[in-house]
């Protein structure tokens, strides 16, 4: 392949709109889900954030980035999310010149338009979580095998340590960047104008596999639970493998135009590009073997796929270019498709959850005295974010910073905190109690004492119930 111009103008201006956009109402909603999680054990001291690490299901990087970044948050959501906001927007920059070098300047293009007007990227970047960095980290690694394939067989200078430092921190950054290695290894095994990075992928990978090892007892222990225990999600329908390419596409109208320009494309000799086998390699590949394993270990298929994602804007973009042979029709259809990527977009769109009702309303009917138990225990980050962010940074136990605020968690519902016995007037938030309690023992235990609660639900998926003589 030839070498191409840098462009650098254009990748600028596409850097700039997607960091704009990634950043449009990045602080409308409040932490929710597992971002308080993230920033309390952000505010942990390195020794207690390392004993939490062999427990939790990502490793340490990001939350190292979250902790150096506390300080200039200060506090504040919309600066708490604007790592994941500039992963997001610069993820633009690479997959531009993936797009560039297999497809052609117009396919780099609408690949990034597509990506710019991604309501599911948009509420990726709203999250101060892993995955934006961990697709950064994906997308990047990716241009390196391009690029290295470009330059052959010279390979360009600093290529192979430069991969090897990508891969080594997305495996550092979520677990599934081993499965990202396996989509490189894909790629240029049956990427024909990639496999010319075969011996730079391998001995990047060779690298990254060398520097995982202190880590890599956590990486089986937690893979071995997961298989072993199972999880609380319940075994996904097939209908859910078009739900994916849905979430990627906006809307379901344009789901359709996209299979049937991927389909189209198929069908013609230069439709079937480089470019095109790329994309559904890595985006089908990992939609299709999680899907899989999810009958087996049920994961959340939506963000696991968010490193995938990437390679279906590549894909849509090539198919719309190349669906029909007539070049200024393809031009149309690329259009189409991104124009209409752009009307269904919600740059509003953040996580769901609005857990400071949650706090309201369990304020107002325990009036301000009454203690509070939550149910599962794990909700106690994101209601105490809510009540004071302040408590993050207590300096004794997690449990005696809650119970100084009359917050409980309740980590085993046959045996609640004490004042479950003691307290006249109780309020429960449950959110989500089932998956640990699916017999209700701890309701009907404070019905036998206290009578039959009030119940409000607050939240979608959250019921905040008043027990009182």
């Amino acid at each position: 392949m030839k070498r191409l111009p840098t462009d650098a103008l254009v990748i600028a201006a596409l850097v700039a709109l997607a960091l704009v956009v990634r950043s449009l109402f990045v602080g409308l909603v409040g932490l929710t889900h597992d971002e308080p999680f993230t920033v309390y054990w952000a505010h942990r001291p390195l020794a207690e954030l390392f004993a939490q690490l062999r427990h939790e299901n990502n490793p340490p990087l990001h939350f190292l980035l979250v902790k150096a970044f506390l300080p200039l948050a200060d506090g504040d959501v919309a600066w708490l999310r604007m790592p994941s906001v500039v992963a997001s927007g610069l993820t633009a920059w690479p997959l531009f010149l993936i797009g560039r070098a297999l497809g052609g300047r117009l396919a780099g293009f609408a690949a990034v338009l597509l990506f710019i007007c991604s309501s599911y990227q948009q509420g990726f970047a709203h999250e101060v979580r892993a995955y934006p960095l961990f697709q950064l980290l994906a997308v990047t690694g990716v241009w390196q095998l391009v690029r290295v394939a470009q330059f052959a067989p010279v390979r360009p200078r600093g290529a192979l340590p430069l991969l090897a430092l990508l891969n080594v921190a997305m495996v550092y950054t979520h677990f599934f960047g081993w499965l990202m290695l396996g989509v490189q290894a894909v790629l240029v095994l049956f990427v024909p104008d990639l496999r010319s990075a075969r011996r730079t992928m391998a001995l990047a990978a060779g690298v990254a596999v060398l520097a995982y090892i202190p880590y890599a007892t956590v990486l089986i222990d937690r893979f071995s639970r997961s298989v072993g225990q199972g999880t609380w999600l319940t075994v996904p329908p097939p209908e859910e493998l078009y739900n994916m390419l849905w979430r990627w596409s906006n809307a379901p109208v344009l789901v359709l135009l996209f299979l049937a320009a991927i389909i189209a494309a198929s069908t013609r000799r230069d439709g079937r590009g480089a470019l095109w086998t790329l994309g559904l390699l890595w985006a089908l590949l990992p939609l299709l073997g999680l899907f899989v394993l999810s009958q087996r270990v049920p994961v959340f298929l939506d963000r696991y796929l968010l490193f995938a994602a990437p390679g279906w804007c590549l894909l849509v973009a090539h198919a719309l270019l190349h669906a029909v042979p007539w070049r200024q029709v393809g031009w149309a259809l690329a259009a189409v498709g991104v124009g209409g990527m752009a009307l269904g977009f919600e740059p509003g769109r953040g996580p769901d959850g609005r857990p400071e009702r949650v706090v309201a309303v369990a304020q107002a009917m325990g009036k301000g005295r009454a203690p509070v138990l939550l149910i599962p225990g794990w909700y106690a980050h994101t209601y105490a974010w809510q009540v004071d962010p302040s408590l993050f940074a207590h300096t004794g136990t997690w449990s005696d910073a809650l119970a100084a605020r009359g917050i409980h968690p309740v980590d085993d519902p046959m045996h609640p905190p004490a004042v479950s016995t003691l307290a006249d007037t109780l309020v429960l938030v449950d959110a989500g109690a089932r998956l640990v309690d699916p017999e209700q023992q701890l309701e009907h235990r404070l019905s036998d004492r206290l009578g039959e609660p009030d119940a409000v639900e607050a939240d979608r998926g959250v019921r905040v119930l008043r027990y009182r003589r």
